[in-house]
């Protein structure tokens, strides 16, 4: 009736919002499918078009389209239902052996009829149609279902399906292995069961035994002509049983089909797999079972496990469920030590004798998946003979022998010997090059291998792309920092850009959209409009690969150079633009030999061009995308990159509500070494060497930042590593060494950095390439008023008026500084105890998100966590504990007069009044907040022998010298009021205002004219005038506005 209604339409009417699913195979399946299994897929389409009510609108051999319905009997749309469709026949196109290449396309939208001449058949076309066959065309996941947006809008019933966004961000893919709960759809087999012991409700052993007795089931199987005689022999399960299996554990059902008793077993398979030593891939297999009778069975299969009736369809449950049951495997260690590999997932159906269950034909419905064991090394995988892979037993349900057997890939074996067949020496490259190698070529079809003049020559084509912009008038050139990558921290070399290797025929244009949104996540809309390509340069380089010993590569490189049009665009921020800020970037790549996917974490940071320039002048070369191609790449070591050896890694397990408690158990602090580090710091013969050496051994907290829980290295907030953290924390004990010392080599090593004698840089120590950033070490040397950083010292209590300084001050801010950043490590932030209930707008169980407060948490609650802050006095135990106050004080605020005391500094005054203690001791508790913040800033570029770079060439001075000048005026907040201080600040700040202003204005525009003075930045003359200049409304409305207060019972004086 529907293929009626269609051939009955008049020539060009449409069908209004219909939903069409497309399908194609590809090239290489269209040329190479047999045609059985071509007849196979037509019978499968056929199946599912009878299933799901669809019309075929058009069809060859290698392709179709179809025309959905909507199925109202299971509550779903023309959407879901077709959707439903592609799925299913995605994934039985995936279970074929090999599988099939199937691209399935699903689009709504108006649809048109036309007849065409010489044609007895309508043909079809319009938007769906078009958009249905072009989403198919385009897919990139075989077996998966690409959906259009639209597409997607209209679905009900599996709306809430994980899907994966495409790489354009306006398609969807739906993967063939993804479960449908709720409405399950699959093709009907008439296979219900026979026998209702519970359906598919949860009962007991006992309540189904109730429901169906032994005798009920042998009776049955007399009615239905089974020869009982033949159980309890040879293989063949006793009747009891058979009984138990059906009724007691449901692990199978029986039903009648055609005149005959037949069996339903619905199980999962398991490849367990890993690599041993030598690179062998081996699978787990039971070997052999023993039988009640005291035999033994030959099994020599798979690891495998039956489904239960009221699980159907919940094989990924049942995968959890098998290393639970079978070895004892928690959920926990399971997601540590194992990774399915979801696109090798395959499901099929077939009929056999059973040699258990005699004269009854079973029907096996199967899940197939490939499990990797990506972590040998734990204790828990001892129960599988981990990690050498020894044989073992299990008494689960009787004695099983299990064996890790050698698995052989035919088409490994053949790279193998065409490598050998070249002289290639095998043996050179390690298993996990070996499988790179296989993987780039068959795989993911990167790169060939041809032979050349009797020479085997790799072939691999890398897209470059050289992305610059206009920061501070000044040409930069965006670089790779670091990568966080398969668990740990690569430094790459300097001056390395953005980089991918090209797909198979994919043209340089193609290439440079994929890099700049793969690698930096920028949309094609916004390439378009914000981006310019200056050069494109295709160039070839051979060499030897590092990877592959033996093995000669042409690289065929194409090098763009792009620019941003308008680095002031706000799209850009994300890329730390206009101010050339570092920024991180995550992205998800999968592995190749797990299926897994792995998030890699890329650390970006603008480069000035002029740097670039020299550098690849001084190597007569540009940097190459394969200067860290392989395990034998150059790595710089840490002083090259200004940075200290950071402490080795030490291991912890177990999970707590406080991981803090459980990884410093049994670590205490070398007092020793603290206050020698405090006591000598003034000391011109205690050299910066000593003071590290010291810190480094004395205060155990420095090792969280390079701690390790359950084999998986703790990463910090803002996409930076532990290692970052620990280099960023020790450029701040840095700068507190070097802020005491101004009078000896202090400004020096501020402004230089230090040398491999870890004394103070000379100007001389730079060569020429380094001559821009040296004059900017020197300006900053000569213009910084030194006297008032070392002010802040001596008003925070560390250094003394008339020489001298306070040893146990001192030891409370190296101690401060020492942890003040632990808690940027995610895992370490604690959950609020129930005993607890609530602590700074964080209840009970909840995991605490701000850094800040979770330190203060700790040192509140569980001060004796961290011995360095508990071995301290009382009243230096506090002045750490106000740093890390709630304060909600923002500096730029205060420098620019952007908002009002209220805003400003209400926060901060009432932490000051609930604090104990004379005025002075306030004021120096607020110096002493100064000082870190000022220390931690100063810090915070990951390359401490360097100097505090953050402040010296990345920090504009001017806005560097009103921070620090606005310290002093702050300090007054314990004696005064917010207003009072605001006020202060105003007044003072005009008065030195450069160029110079008029005297002090008075009146009811008095603050108005102070503070937009202030945020004029440098046109304060101006922006005086033209308010003058306002129309007298608009004058008193500005002048009200900014004279608020914000402060109950205050104004302005």
């Amino acid at each position: 009736e529907r293929l009626e209604r269609l051939e009955r339409l008049e020539i060009g009417a449409s069908l209004e919002s219909s939903c069409i699913l497309a399908w194609t195979l590809t090239r290489s399946a269209a040329v190479g499918i047999q045609e059985d299994q071509l007849l196979q897929l037509h019978e499968e389409i056929c199946s599912n078009l009878h299933f799901f009510g669809a019309e075929i609108l058009f069809e060859d051999a290698t392709s179709g389209v179809i025309l959905g319905c909507p199925m109202s009997s299971a509550d779903m749309t023309a959407a879901d239902a077709t959707t439903r469709m592609g799925q299913l026949l995605g994934r039985w196109a995936l279970s074929q052996s090999p599988p099939l290449e199937l691209k399935i396309g699903v689009d709504v939208g108006k649809f048109s009829n036309v007849r065409l001449p010489n044609s007895r058949r309508m043909s079809f076309y319009g938007e769906a149609v078009a958009g249905a066959r072009w989403l198919a065309d385009s897919s990139r996941q075989r077996g998966a279902v690409h959906l259009s947006a639209a597409a997607k809008d209209q679905l009900t019933a599996l709306r809430f399906l994980p899907m994966i966004l495409s790489a354009n961000h306006s398609t969807l893919y739906l993967d063939a292995s993804t479960e449908v709960f709720g409405g399950e759809l699959t093709l009907p087999d008439n296979s219900q069961p026979l026998l209702d012991v519970g359906g598919l409700e949860e009962t007991t052993e006992e309540e189904r035994k109730e429901r169906f007795p032994f005798e009920d089931f042998c009776k049955m199987l007399q009615t239905n002509c089974v020869d009982m005689s033949k159980f309890g022999k040879g293989n063949a399960n006793t009747l009891q049983q058979f009984y138990d299996s059906v009724v007691r554990d449901e692990k199978c059902f029986l039903q009648v089909k055609d005149g005959k008793m037949q069996r339903f077993v619905e199980l999962v398979k398991i490849s367990l797999r890993f690599r041993d030593p030598e690179g062998n891939l081996r699978e787990l297999r039971i070997g052999s079972q023993s039988m009640a009778d005291g035999g033994m069975r030959v099994r020599n299969q798979p690891l495998a496990m039956v489904i239960r009736v009221s699980e159907q369809g919940s094989w990924q449950k049942a995968v959890e469920k098998c290393f639970w049951a079978k070895f004892g495997l928690t959920e926990q260690t399971q997601r540590a030590c194992l990774s399915m590999v979801k696109h090798e997932y395959a499901y099929e159906e077939h009929k056999a004798e059973s040699d258990t269950v005699p004269g009854i034909l079973t029907t096996y419905k199967t899940h197939s998946i490939n499990v990797i064991v990506v972590d040998t090394t734990r204790k828990e995988m001892g129960k599988l003979g981990l990690p050498g892979g020894i044989d073992f037993t299990t008494e689960h349900k009787g004695t099983h022998h299990w064996t890790w057997a050698k698995v052989t890939n035919n088409k490994e074996a053949e790279l193998m010997g065409f490598l050998q067949d070249h002289g290639i020496d095998i043996s050179a490259f390690t298993w996990s090059s070996f499988a790179e190698l296989y993987d780039e070529l068959y795989e993911k079809r990167q790169s060939t291998i041809k032979e050349l003049s009797g020479e085997l020559v790799r072939s691999i084509r890398i897209i470059k792309v050289w992305l610059s912009a206009n920061v501070f008038n000044c040409k930069h050139v965006l670089v790779v920092r670091t990568k966080h990558q398969k668990g740990r921290l690569h430094k790459v070399p300097p001056n390395r850009t953005l980089s991918m290797r090209m797909l198979p025929e994919q043209g340089w244009q193609d290439a440079v959209t994929a890099v700049l949104h793969g690698r930096l996540g920028i949309d094609e809309k916004l390439q378009r409009e914000g981006l310019a390509i200056n050069t494109v340069d295709i160039r070839e380089e051979i060499e030897y690969s590092q990877s592959f010993p033996g093995l000669k590569t042409i690289y065929t490189i194409s090098e763009v150079y792009c620019e941003v049009l308008n680095a002031q665009d706000h799209r850009w921020v994300y890329i730390g633009l206009p101010g050339g800020l570092d920024f991180a970037f995550a992205r998800k790549e999968q592995l190749s030999q797990t299926g897994e996917f792995d998030t890699v974490v890329t650390r970006w940071g603008w480069t000035n061009a002029l740097e670039i320039e020299q550098a690849t002048a001084h190597k007569n070369r540009r940097p190459t995308l394969f200067d860290d191609s392989g395990p034998a790449a150059w790595q710089p070591e840490p002083s090259m990159l200004g940075q200290v050896k950071p402490p080795e890694s030490f291991v912890f397990a177990g999970a707590d509500e406080l991981l803090i408690k459980r990884a410093m158990e049994g670590k205490a602090t070398d007092w020793a070494r603290a206050r020698n580090a405090a006591e000598n710091i003034l000391n011109p013969k205690y050299t910066c060497q000593d003071f590290y050496d010291d810190i480094n051994r004395a205060f155990p907290e420095l090792r969280l930042y390079c701690i390790i829980r359950d084999d998986t290295v703790l990463k910090a907030s803002g996409g930076r590593t532990g290692d970052d953290e620990y280099q960023r924390t020790v450029g701040a004990l840095f700068c507190i060494y070097w802020l005491m010392r101004t009078d000896l080599d202090g400004k020096e090593s501020f402004c230089y950095g230090i040398g491999s004698d870890w004394s103070a840089k000379k100007p001389d120590d730079f060569d020429g390439e380094e001559q821009a950033e040296l004059q900017k070490r020197h300006s900053f040397l000569q213009k910084t008023n030194w006297q008032t950083l070392k002010n802040l010292v001596i008003a925070a209590g560390l250094l003394k008026k008339d020489g001298g300084h306070d040893v146990d001050r001192t030891l409370a801010m190296l101690v401060l500084m020492t942890i003040h950043d632990i808690m940027k490590l995610d895992m370490l932030r604690p959950t609020v105890a129930e005993s607890i209930k609530e602590f700074n707008g964080y209840k009970a169980g909840e995991v605490i998100g701000d850094h800040d407060i979770a330190l203060s948490y700790v040192l509140e609650k569980f001060p004796v966590c961290l011995p360095s802050f508990s071995g301290l006095s009382p009243d230096l135990q506090e002045a750490i504990k106000f740093t890390h106050c709630k304060l909600d004080y923002n500096m730029g605020w205060l420098v620019q007069a952007e908002a009002p005391p209220g805003a400003l500094l209400r926060s901060f005054k009432k932490v000051l009044l609930s604090c104990k203690g004379s005025d002075e001791k306030l004021t120096s508790d607020i110096a002493f907040y100064f000082l870190h913040w000022f220390a931690d800033l100063a810090g915070a570029e990951a390359s401490p022998l360097k100097g505090c770079e953050k402040f010296v060439l990345k920090f504009p001075q001017h806005v560097l010298g009103s921070f620090i000048d606005s310290f002093s005026v702050v300090w007054n907040l314990s004696r005064k009021s917010e207003t009072e201080v605001f006020e202060d600040y105003l007044k003072w700040r005009w008065s030195i205002m450069s160029p110079s202003l008029d005297k002090l204005p008075e009146g009811s525009g008095a603050i108005a004219q102070m503070r937009l003075a202030l945020m004029a930045q440098g046109h304060s003359a101006e922006v005086i005038k033209q308010f003058a200049k306002l129309d007298k409304n608009d004058r008193e409305v500005l002048s009200q506005e900014l004279a608020m207060t914000g402060c109950q019972e205050q104004s302005f004086a």
